[in-house]
């Protein structure tokens, strides 16, 4: 198609903190086919230091309105219906939080043909939030869910229509992850000794959900048993929370606090066993760069993360909030390194044939052709 017949398709993101939510929308936009679709950002609340995390190929609408409470709805909802109108948007595809009901409603008083969104987890909802989801989904023609769980939840909460509901799981891309220890430096500049196995997690520090509280009470339980180290990937606000919980319990030099990396490939290949010991969780991009880095994985049973762990067959699975059960699991794996070897190896080969890019590619492409088809003739 020439540049005039293309699909204009914009995607909507407010990113306050750049997440696994984010990095999904970016993949789904590059995997939607250039020939018929040309891809629009309009990224609300944006700092700049945070503008080079979208590709340059993407043109960008800036909305420097971090706060939508109150009569900058308004403004926000006509600032965005400018910008249907004038680039002559046919499709918008958002992430499924504040603001997207905003978005949705733009979207439906200018006239956009096909409204997407997409659910990445469990989000609580208020009663007022339910209702307003379950109106303005009256205007949706499709949802996306990272796993069946969270579908199932966002039909329970927002009245979806099954049929317009499809699973889109989040996407790696394998060729950045060799699938074996590749990393020694970042180990020297750790100070970590080559035999010392090293635990690594990858979330960010600023809510417990994440579980870095019960990774640092698993290595208190079994420091005089095992010596290994903990790498923490990820800034946040509680950093000096956990560094002090580290220190009380006697691992302050065990216990690696990493902040915000761009180098996180290296980093996977710097550890021996990754482990997300979420409360709550949709489907973890950490834990799928970890699985095709051909890492063992330890994580809590719940939301999305059993549907990508197999317990046993490619990873373990434990109860959330649980600090004996993760040390148990942890001293497994650390005790027989054939077990760990095995389920490293497994993982990638279950990255490789279901969380594909490639993979993603053809869900995404068929869904907005069908759509395409329906709606546009």
């Amino acid at each position: 198609m020439s540049p005039e017949t293309k699909i204009n398709v914009l995607f909507v993101i407010k990113p306050v903190q750049w997440s696994g939510a984010d990095r999904v929308l970016m993949d789904v936009a590059a995997a939607l086919n250039r020939e018929k679709y040309r891809v629009i950002f309009a990224v609300i609340g944006l700092h700049p230091e945070q503008e080079a995390k979208i590709p340059d190929h993407f043109p960008q609408i800036r909305f420097d309105m971090p706060n939508l409470h109150g009569w900058r709805q308004f403004i926000f909802c006509l600032r965005l219906g400018w910008v249907i109108l004038k680039h002559k948007i046919k499709i918008i595809h958002m992430n499924s939080y504040h603001p997207g009901n905003y978005v949705r409603l733009a979207a439906y008083l200018f006239r956009v043909p096909i409204i997407i969104d997409h659910w990445h987890g469990f989000n609580r909802f208020s009663f007022k939030r339910r209702m307003l989801c379950r109106l303005y989904n009256r205007f949706t023609d499709l949802s996306f869910a990272v796993s069946s769980g969270v579908g199932d939840y966002v039909r329970e909460q927002c009245g979806t229509d099954p049929a317009k509901m499809r699973v889109l799981y989040n996407a790696v891309d394998l060729a950045r992850f060799t699938g074996g220890k590749t990393s020694r430096k970042v180990r020297e500049e750790l100070g970590i000794p080559p035999e010392e196995p090293v635990v690594g997690l990858v979330a960010r520090l600023d809510h417990r959900a994440k579980g870095h509280p019960e990774l640092i009470r698993a290595m208190a339980l079994l420091k005089n048993r095992l010596t290994f180290h903990a790498m923490m990937v990820g800034g946040g606000r509680r950093q000096e929370e956990m560094r002090d919980l580290a220190g009380s319990l006697g691992l302050g030099d065990r216990v690696h606090f990493l902040g915000n990396r761009r180098d996180v490939p290296e980093l996977l290949g710097a550890m021996d066993i990754f482990v997300l010991p979420s409360h709550s969780e949709g489907v973890s991009l950490a834990v799928l760069e970890a699985m095709a880095a051909g890492l063992p994985v330890i994580v809590s049973a719940v939301g999305g993360l059993p549907e990508i762990v197999k317990h046993e067959e490619n990873g373990l699975l434990i109860p959330p909030k649980d600090a004996e059960a993760l040390a148990g699991s942890l001293a497994r794996l650390l005790e027989n390194p054939d077990l760990a070897r095995r389920l490293g190896e497994k993982a990638r080969e279950h990255i490789r044939e279901k969380y594909s890019l490639e993979r993603m590619a053809q869900v995404v492409n068929d869904a907005y052709d069908e759509l395409v088809a329906k709606k546009l003739g």
